[in-house]
C-alpha cells in the first residue's frame, strides 16, 4: 500500500515538473527574444543617427562653401570700386557714395554672415534660407553690374543696409568727407559728432588753430597749408596734394 502511494506521489510530482519546466523555457526564450529585439532596434537607431549626421555634415559643408564664395565675390567687387575711384574713372559724387558704402555694407555682410553661420551649425534650415536670400540679393547686384557700376548699383546695394546704417550713410555723404588712403576706415568723432575716415591707429587730436578735433596719426605735427590758408596736422615727409572729390588741398 505504501509502495503504491509512493508511486502515485512520484507521478504527481513528475506531472507538476513537466508543466513547470516548459514555462521556464518559454520565459527564458521570451526574455532572450525581447533582449535581441531591443538590441537590434537600438543598433538601427544608431545607424539611422549616423546616416543623418553624415547628411547634415554634407549639407553644412555645402552651405559653408556658398557663404565663403559670397565674401570672395564681395572682396573682388570692393577692390573694383576702390580702383575705379582712385583712378578717377568714376564721378566724384558717385565715388564718394561708393566709398561710404564700401565701409558700411561689410558690417551688414558680417552680421548676416554670422546669422547664416549659426543657422548652418544648428541645422536651422529656415534661418539659413532667410539669410541666403539676403546674400543672393547682394551677389545678383554685384555680378550683374560688374563693369557697369553706376548710381543704380549704389541704390540697390544701399537698400540692403539696415535702417540705422541707411541713416548714417546719408549723413556721411552730406558731410563733405574726403577719403585719403585705402587703409582708412570709418570712425566716429565724438568731439565733432560726425563720422570720418581714419586709420585704425589714428587718435583724435585738438587743433587750436582751427578750434576742432580730428583723427590724426601719433607721428603727425602741425604744418601750414598755404592753399587752404590754415594750419593742419600732417605726417613727416607728407606733401600738399589736391583732392578732386572734396575740391581741396591737404597734406598726404
Amino acid at each position: 500500500m505504501k509502495c503504491k502511494k509512493v508511486i502515485i506521489f512520484t507521478i504527481i510530482v513528475l506531472i507538476i515538473l513537466s508543466l513547470f519546466v516548459p514555462t521556464v523555457y518559454a520565459n527564458d526564450y521570451s526574455g532572450s527574444f525581447l533582449k535581441g529585439f531591443s538590441d537590434g532596434f537600438n543598433k538601427s537607431l544608431q545607424i539611422g543617427k549616423q546616416i543623418k549626421q553624415k547628411k547634415e555634415a554634407k549639407w553644412k559643408t555645402e552651405q559653408l562653401e556658398e557663404l565663403e564664395k559670397v565674401f570672395v565675390q564681395w572682396n573682388i567687387f570692393a577692390d573694383t570700386i576702390q580702383n575705379l575711384v582712385e583712378s578717377g574713372q568714376m564721378t566724384p559724387e558717385l565715388g564718394k557714395k561708393f566709398l561710404v558704402l564700401n565701409s558700411l555694407l561689410p558690417m551688414d555682410l558680417q552680421e548676416h554672415g554670422q546669422n547664416f553661420y549659426n543657422g548652418i551649425m544648428s541645422v536651422d534650415k529656415s534661418k539659413v534660407a532667410e539669410e541666403k536670400q539676403y546674400f543672393e540679393n547682394v551677389i545678383d547686384t554685384i555680378s550683374l553690374t560688374s563693369g557697369q557700376i553706376n548710381s543704380e548699383t549704389f541704390g540697390k546695394l544701399s537698400n540692403l543696409l539696415s535702417n540705422n546704417k541707411k541713416a548714417v550713410i546719408n549723413n556721411i555723404i552730406q558731410s563733405g568727407f574726403s577719403h585719403t588712403t585705402p587703409q582708412s576706415e570709418l570712425k566716429y568723432n565724438s568731439f565733432e559728432n560726425k563720422w570720418e575716415f581714419a586709420s585704425s591707429k589714428d587718435q583724435t587730436k585738438y587743433n587750436p588753430f582751427e578750434n576742432k578735433w580730428s583723427y590724426e596719426s601719433n607721428e603727425s605735427s602741425f604744418k601750414y597749408n598755404a592753399f587752404e590758408n590754415k594750419w593742419e596736422y600732417a605726417k613727416p615727409g607728407s606733401t600738399l596734394k589736391y583732392n578732386p572729390f572734396s575740391n581741396s588741398w591737404s597734406y598726404e
